[in-house]
């Protein structure tokens, strides 16, 4: 059913407009952000050497949220500032914390059995110590959000005349 305006009350018309165009933006951008986490999960984390994969929480960590006019995109893991910037080497600190992480993980991916474990972990600790964490060339970190954003404009492109076409098509 079309929407009939009196043609002498262009105010109205202009108002109708407006707020139509308002909520197919509002929408558009959190459809973009949804596009964006799959860009980033499917398309961007995949294509990274070394892949910043142990368990997939780090990929399964991106979320979104609405905020006023516009949308968030963020990770919710804790460890997802060093994959996205990096740590220098000398802000890598060794203690037991990071020494116990190190052997379950060296345990997991089966690098070393439980009695060699512990001795491998401090041989990576070390290595980290000198090198930093994801700072192979470049800025620092792997940048993945910083990457995923380069699609932003297509995927904002895409949605925005689908939005618009829906908003005005109930009415």
């Amino acid at each position: 059913m079309a929407k009939v305006f009196d043609a002498s009350r262009p105010e109205e018309i202009r108002h109708w407009l407006e707020a139509g165009f308002e909520k197919a933006a509002e929408r558009a951008v959190l459809a973009t952000a949804a596009r964006l986490i799959s860009h980033i999960q499917n398309d961007v984390i995949p294509k990274e050497d070394p892949k910043p994969v142990d368990r997939g929480l780090y990929r399964a960590g991106w979320r979104m949220k609405a905020i006023r006019k516009g949308a968030e995109v963020y990770n919710t893991v804790p460890h997802a500032p060093i994959i996205e910037y990096g740590a220098r080497a000398q802000n890598i600190k060794i203690g037991r914390v990071m020494i116990d992480a190190l052997e379950r993980w060296v345990i997991r991916k089966g690098i070393a059995g439980k009695a060699d474990a512990r001795g491998v972990a401090f041989a990576i600790a070390n290595s980290l110590k000198k090198k930093g964490i994801f700072n192979r060339g470049g800025p620092g970190g792997l940048r993945i959000l910083e990457k995923a954003l380069v699609k932003l404009g297509d995927f904002l492109s895409r949605e925005f005349p689908v939005e618009i076409r829906r908003e005005f098509e109930k009415t």
